[in-house]
């Protein structure tokens, strides 16, 4: 069985740039089934509704949804799957495992040791499994971190596209042996370490593509929060940006395409420099 277990509907929300994921859950599980997965989590942040929506969505398509939640611990996020109801934001995360727990749930620990720290880190060992290869990661190191973590503390290892948009979708992906093909019997496995992780990396233009999706559908929000929290010049500068991303699609696009693969080689190098001496 090949599932996706790291997915986002147009429920996920950012905090500065409002939209995140640009698809329905109906459009989400279509696709998932469209490119031939088994299962696919639907995995908002702090939100239900998505995972709920897909599981109908998906009665006559030959796919298994597995209702799930990102959830914003005190410590970073955590997945949680096999839910039956959301689990509130903001609780420490040994409660909030407990309360996944008390559902019959698992918990997987999502890019643990990425750039951002929105991982739970350490606290990984604490979770079902460890998502050892995040498909979204623009620093490739953070990914090897996670995969030596979850060695080392002999947790099973799952893979997810953390997918914002359905193109994205199986780039990271985990191969889950089970004849099971319903959610409770997909959940065992995992909890089990019937797993295995794979994929490979979203590639670059796709991410800069959605990036500038997000900016075009949050630009009112943008532009009143640029006015009311940057000050000059910073605020003349970031409108001026803002404004570029109208001219796309079109000649402006090979400046953006600059600029992500700038920030790629940037994360890159500042993630050598963080986790050189914890890696080798």
């Amino acid at each position: 069985m090949i599932a996706e277990l790291h997915c986002h509907t147009h429920y996920s929300k950012g905090s500065k740039i409002k939209t995140e994921g640009l698809n329905s859950p109906k459009e989400i599980v279509e696709y998932a089934d469209k490119i031939g997965l088994d299962a696919i989590a639907i995995t908002d942040h702090d939100q239900f509704k998505g995972a709920i929506e897909a599981e109908l969505a998906a009665r006559n398509l030959d796919i298994t949804v597995i209702k799930g939640e990102e959830i914003s611990t005190k410590q970073g996020h955590l997945i949680a799957l096999g839910l039956s109801e959301i689990v509130p934001p903001g609780m420490d995360v040994n409660l909030a495992i407990d309360s996944v727990k008390s559902q019959g749930g698992i918990t997987i620990a999502p890019h643990p040791f990425d750039l951002n720290n929105k991982g739970i880190k350490e606290n990984a060992e604490k979770c079902d499994a460890v998502e050892v290869f995040n498909a979204i990661n623009l620093d490739r190191l953070s990914n090897f971190k996670a995969m030596r973590f979850a060695k080392k503390k002999n947790k099973p290892m799952v893979a997810g596209s953390d997918a914002h948009w359905n193109l994205m979708i199986g780039h990271g992906i985990t191969r889950i042996k089970t004849d099971s093909t319903d959610e409770e019997g997909i959940i065992k496995a995992i909890k089990k370490g019937k797993v295995e992780a794979g994929g490979k990396y979203i590639p670059v233009p796709l991410i800069q593509t959605w990036s500038l999706l997000r900016i075009k559908n949050s630009y009112q929000y943008l532009q009143q929060y640029i006015a009311e929290n940057y000050s000059l010049p910073k605020r003349a500068l970031s409108k001026r940006l803002l404004y570029l991303t109208k001219r796309s699609p079109g000649k402006i696009d090979y400046f953006f395409k600059g600029i992500a693969y700038f920030g790629l080689a940037t994360a890159m190098v500042y993630s050598a420099a963080k986790h050189s001496r914890n890696i080798i």
